[in-house]
């Protein structure tokens, strides 16, 4: 499974959102896929290869193209990292929390 991190990083950018959301739809082929975007189709290549690190995309070969399509682990990633962000920002609570009561009992 891939890491929080990578994952993080991978939909951290509107393009690789977008791109996510165009394969919930169907798998794509690359020019498909590429197809919209205001970059070019090498970045657009550039950008399956985070989400293929991040473990969100596979790309299958059929001739000489390539076809992308959601992993089938994708899902569970996506939700064990809303997990741990979910974790952390209960941290934050408690510590802004004991932040305020310090501040306050200072006055």
């Amino acid at each position: 499974m891939a890491q929080v991190d990578d994952i993080l990083t991978a939909v951290g950018y509107p393009i690789r959102r977008e791109m996510l959301r165009r394969l919930a739809e169907r798998p794509r082929r690359a020019g498909d896929l590429a197809r919209g975007f205001a970059v070019s189709r090498p970045a657009i290549c550039k950008h399956a290869r985070v989400l293929q690190r991040a473990g969100l995309i596979q790309a299958a070969k059929s001739g000489r193209e390539r076809v992308y399509a959601l992993a089938p682990g994708a899902g569970a990633a996506m939700h064990a990292a809303a997990a741990q962000v979910e974790e952390l920002s209960a941290f934050w609570d408690i510590a802004l929390d004991a932040f305020r009561r310090v501040a306050e009992e200072g006055r």
